[in-house]
């Protein structure tokens, strides 16, 4: 019995309802790029990245492409309803407002003296909850910008870019859990996050209030490979293509879709009942979860 099949022999195991089997579609192919990041507004309201070849939006059913000039879109931001961020190499920043794409900051070309490559990637977005007043940062592993009041995005104070890139990357300051050694954190809507501790306890911050939410799936391990949250209910994607949606305190597994040598699911999303999901080369839709 391999690895995979012991885990889900070990969740039956502790007495757990069965895996939810939801009717997928494939919702869009892509034969020329990897399928990057997802982001859903609604049921047919979705964006997806394309490497560097751009990206693809779907409005109403009506989609369409978007070529973002070789600079791959790497993380997506929705600060409000009806507004997006899609972040990228090169500094990338789009601004989606719900009819079209607009390129509101990208750098320089690359040339002599502009360092190393991850210098100049975001991919995380946040409201800032540090700030007196609601500000929009973007971070990379180097790199912090802020949203100025014209529009625009600039570098902040040296002093500051370091405090900002940690919010944006290991979340807001406070005093983690008794017992917990922080493992990793995700932004899951502005002011709202989730944490895990190395020992697999799983934590919502809140404005500032912390609330503990029992424990991963054993395939999580300390950290999901991405985990996003729809009116209290989490969703998360784990090692070796597992699926997983929270029932009160309790995880329960969704059958993920039906693609040959399916071995991970770098990217969800969640919109009007709908579970979206991302393969190497495909979109995925399942609703009614």
């Amino acid at each position: 019995m391999n690895l995979f099949c012991l885990l889900l022999t070990a969740v039956t195991a502790a007495g757990g309802p069965g895996p939810l089997r939801p009717s997928w579609e494939r919702v869009h192919v892509d034969d020329e790029a990897v399928v990057g990041p997802v982001h859903a507004m609604g049921r047919d309201d979705w964006s997806v990245a394309r490497g560097r070849l751009g990206l693809v939006t779907a409005r109403g059913g009506e989609v369409a492409s978007e070529d973002t000039h070789d600079h791959g879109v790497l993380g997506f931001f929705q600060d409000r309803p009806g507004s997006l961020y899609a972040l990228g190499e090169g500094e990338l920043i789009w601004h989606f407002d719900g009819k079209t794409w607009d390129e509101q900051h990208v750098a320089p070309r690359p040339g002599p003296g502009r360092g190393p490559f991850a210098a100049h990637m975001l991919y995380v977005g946040y409201v800032d909850p540090a700030a007196a007043t609601p500000r929009l940062v973007a971070v990379g592993l180097e790199l912090a910008l802020v949203r100025q009041d014209d529009g625009s995005w600039a570098s902040p104070a040296p002093a500051e870019r370091q405090p900002l890139d940690d919010r944006g990357l290991l979340g807001p300051s406070f005093g983690p859990p008794a017992g917990c050694a922080r493992a990793a954190w995700r932004w899951l809507a502005p002011r709202r996050g989730a944490f895990t501790c190395h020992d697999g306890r799983l934590f919502i911050w809140d404005a500032g209030a912390v609330v503990a939410r029992g424990n991963l799936p054993r395939s999580c391990g300390a950290a999901p490979d991405t985990l996003v949250e729809n009116e209290g209910v989490l969703y998360a994607s784990c090692a070796y293509a597992t699926l997983w949606k929270t029932e009160g305190e309790r995880w329960r597994r969704i059958v993920p879709p039906p693609e040959k040598g399916l071995t991970a699911i770098p990217s969800l999303s969640f919109a009007q009942g709908c579970l979206f999901v991302t393969s190497k080369h495909t979109l995925w839709r399942a609703c009614g979860l």
